[in-house]
């Protein structure tokens, strides 16, 4: 079995084109990549952001809450002081 210069010349040359095609794709596909993540980088840095100031009005919210609970109670007990000993508000 024996091969011909131009033919073995001609499928190297093919070959090495192949080569430098797949290489310059996965150049494109890297470069891409690098592209694509960086902006999910900065995308999650964002939504990381939201999540954290939803969790700080969420506290806020509680201890407000709180504080409307304990308003609540206290003029509760005022009502029941009012009307147990006739005590009257500033007086």
């Amino acid at each position: 079995m024996k091969l011909s210069y131009h033919t073995v010349k001609e499928t190297y040359e093919i070959l090495k084109s192949n080569v430098t095609s797949l290489d310059n794709r996965l150049s494109a596909c890297q470069e891409s990549n690098a592209f694509l993540e960086a902006r999910f980088a900065g995308k999650q840095n964002v939504l990381n952001d939201y999540i954290d100031e939803a969790a700080k009005l969420k506290q806020e919210l509680a201890e407000k809450e709180k504080l409307v609970n304990k308003r609540q109670s206290y003029h509760a007990s005022s009502y029941i002081l009012e009307r147990s000993f006739n005590i009257t508000p500033g007086g």
